[in-house]
């Protein structure tokens, strides 16, 4: 298994969350309303990002795990295909072992 962390714009939380229906994830651990600064500035506080960040972790096999990401990497390509802004998506992945 590996863990997941996906890290997005509050405000892209829709897509994600279809993202992840359509890879068949059903089940995961969502922090909403995170505030940080990274590559495209502070969320914190900034009226042009007042959503803020949130974070998703998700355990998964390597299969669904390589699928949520192809998933991702193709909305990423069709948004910058399209003359869109390249969303605002980090994940993270690493392994992880259920203990209990």
């Amino acid at each position: 298994m590996d863990m997941l962390m996906i890290v997005f714009r509050t405000a892209l939380k829709e897509r994600v969350h279809e993202l992840l229906r359509t890879s068949g994830v059903m089940a995961y651990t969502e922090f909403p309303q995170i505030s940080g600064t990274g590559q495209s500035g502070t969320t914190e506080g900034s009226s042009f990002y007042a959503g803020g960040n949130s974070v998703i972790l998700v355990s998964l096999d390597p299969v669904q795990r390589d699928t949520v990401a192809d998933s991702v990497k193709t909305w990423i390509a069709e948004a910058q295909h399209a003359g869109w802004v390249k969303p605002a998506i980090r994940i993270f992945s690493w392994p992880c072992i259920q203990l209990i």
